[in-house]
């Protein structure tokens, strides 16, 4: 669909920029993303709303150093045209010629006029990573086999029955035959026990609901499956690819449904209320730590020293 700011109506739209995107500038109505509802499910209204960007007070987020490259690596590893002028390499020399340091003033300056025009710079280090990472993308069969093939981050935008707030997607790729969507990751570690820690620490099976909700809501086709491509950001660049379970898609689609609830709420009453209630509370020790301090005591009974 063509792009008219703000969208008032349901749809696929392309060319919507990153920070339109994740603004309240994109639809005529509040509007939400799989980030905002899994910082809704893990934290509370309070933390949500400090850097929403439909908080007049919001506390800016400078971006670090993993999102930089994480961003770069999408833009490049996906085929985006306009790499070149959303990213720059930073130069060895200064623009007086002097070896780069962050102290001289023409490197300074350099660095004003590049964010001036919108750029992020990278360091050598930075694009030599993101290349390896490309290099063993590309060998990996299922992605040369296409599972990242179809239209790159376009917008996909339904209003969610219940609450009349937008819900809003931005898959790496929507695949052009097929329900099968893959969205591209980078991680440092890509073994079974620290992706299943990945998984539940980002809410990926939230990411995954939302997906599926909002594309059958858009185009009344269901989703066939979701799948991560995680590549590691350190040689050797492992690549795995791994597809969520339909049980824990559903678990994420649950997840949406109360985060979303909390949302609608917090917008009804102008209230962002941190974790816990007014009154003193009670919070006991984890599980673990009692059976091991229960432990340790035991054992100083036995040894007289208690």
């Amino acid at each position: 669909m063509k792009l008219s700011l703000p969208i008032t109506a349901p749809g696929i739209y392309p060319g919507v920029p990153m920070d339109i995107y994740h603004s309240q500038n994109l639809c005529d109505g509040p509007s939400i993303s799989s980030s905002g509802l899994r910082k809704l499910w893990s934290r509370a209204p309070a933390h949500f709303y400090s850097q929403w960007d439909g908080n007049p007070e919001a506390e800016p987020q400078p971006e670090s150093e993993a999102l930089i490259l994480g961003r770069a690596a999408h833009h490049l590893l996906l085929g985006e045209e306009d790499f070149s002028t959303l990213f720059i390499a930073r130069p060895l020399l200064a623009p007086d010629g002097r070896p780069w340091n962050g102290n001289n003033k023409s490197c300074i300056e350099w660095l004003k006029e590049q964010k001036a025009a919108g750029r992020t710079v990278l360091r050598a280090e930075q694009l030599e990573a993101i290349r390896g990472m490309a290099r063993s993308l590309v060998r990996h069969p299922l992605v040369q086999s296409g599972i990242l093939t179809g239209q790159i981050e376009q917008t996909v935008v339904a209003r969610d029955p219940t609450t009349n707030i937008w819900l809003k997607i931005r898959p790496d790729a929507i695949p052009n035959d097929s329900g099968d969507f893959a969205d591209l990751k980078t991680t440092e570690d890509v073994s079974d026990d620290a992706l299943q820690r990945t998984i539940g620490d980002y809410g990926y099976q939230q990411q995954g609901a939302l997906v599926g909700d909002v594309w059958r809501a858009v185009t009344k086709q269901q989703m066939t499956s979701f799948s991560l491509i995680f590549v590691e950001k350190k040689p050797p660049h492992c690549v795995r690819v791994i597809s969520l379970k339909d049980d824990d898609l559903e678990r994420g689609r649950m997840q949406n449904i109360v985060a979303l609830k909390r949302f609608a709420t917090c917008l009804a009453n102008g209230e962002w209320p941190g974790p816990g209630r007014a009154d003193a509370e009670y919070l006991g020790l984890t599980p673990w730590a009692q059976k091991k301090i229960d432990f340790d005591l035991d054992l100083a009974k036995k040894m007289g020293e208690l």
